[in-house]
């Protein structure tokens, strides 16, 4: 059997049933990989492609793709796309930003802006092997995929990004969360898209759905009592960074983002020993977004860039 054959080959899958496999990516699927979802059913699709490039090119040498469906733009998730198409793959993405999920230059503007796009196109995207890829069409939400007896339905579920969706698969009570990831790190929403409010709404409508397992790209597949625990867990993290952020401002004196960035109270990073332009901007978007948060709940106040806490 082909699966036997990738196994043999050294790579990590775990049988969710008969039909699904986790494919576990290179570095114990943490970033620049993930998690890829190999159903082999009807037919055989692939769900995100992130797990790296090498992993990919053995699922091609011993099963034919014919079609791969990206959970988001982010290159963890997207990375061996352009090996895909390049073997007759039919790759649908999310209809939101479809304009930059296999453009280089459109989603290095996109993640990072054009001060660091140049940036991280050349210290990031190496990495995870990203190339330019066409798709074959996009989805959007309550779109089915169909393999034969998986049927997959599309839930948006933004936050993370504007186009993170996830996966519900109703008969086998299976959900793909992908980037709800369940990591002890917690939610992660470094881009200027990222928003705290919707990533939170995203978790909550997941949870409400009556799944029996849950498979992360970046986690091992957990049962429902363990995956509720796991949301609680995830989810607090943002509150708990909503406390420390405040309590990490100064009385009486106003502070921009990059103030509170220089801290690290998200990463843990001495950017004063080494800087990293990158991680240092992805800090500072979410530490903005705490701070916004903290004005909304009355807790500080903004004024003009500034924000303060309240005498």
């Amino acid at each position: 059997m082909s699966i036997d054959k990738l196994i043999s080959d050294g790579i990590k899958i775990i049988d969710i049933d008969e039909d699904i496999h986790m494919i576990q990516g290179l570095g114990r699927s943490r970033s620049p990989f993930s998690n890829s979802f190999l159903i082999t059913d009807g037919i055989n699709m692939l769900l995100d492609s992130g797990c790296g490039i090498s992993i990919i090119e053995s699922i091609l040498q011993s099963i034919k793709i014919d079609q791969a469906v990206l959970s988001h733009s982010h290159p963890d998730h997207t990375s061996g796309s352009w090996l895909l198409k390049n073997s007759g793959t039919d790759i649908f993405v999310p209809h939101e930003n479809a304009d930059s999920i296999g453009n280089t230059d459109n989603l290095a503007n996109r993640m990072v802006g054009e001060e660091l796009s140049e940036a991280w196109k050349i210290e990031y995207l190496p990495a995870t092997g990203y190339r330019d890829f066409t798709f074959t069409e996009t989805y959007t939400e309550g779109h089915e995929f169909v393999t034969g007896k998986v049927r997959l339905i599309a839930i948006s579920a933004p936050g993370h990004t504007n186009d993170h969706y996830c996966l519900w698969e109703p008969q086998k009570k299976i959900i793909f969360g992908f980037d709800i990831d369940l990591s002890p790190f917690g939610p992660w929403y470094g881009n200027p898209e990222s928003d705290i409010g919707l990533f939170i709404k995203s978790i909550a409508r997941i949870r409400d759905l009556p799944f029996e397992t849950y498979l992360s790209s970046h986690a091992k597949p957990v049962s429902r009592a363990h995956a509720l625990r796991r949301l609680f867990a995830y989810e607090s993290v943002i509150e708990f960074r909503d406390s420390l952020i405040f309590e990490l401002m100064p009385d009486g004196k106003p502070v921009i983002p990059s103030d509170i960035t220089w801290i690290s109270p998200i990463y843990g990073c001495d950017y004063k020993s080494k800087m990293d332009e990158i991680l240092f901007y992805g800090e500072t978007n979410m530490v903005s977004k705490h701070l916004k948060r903290l004005t909304e709940m009355d807790r500080i106040m903004m004024q003009d860039e500034t924000f303060m806490k309240k005498a």
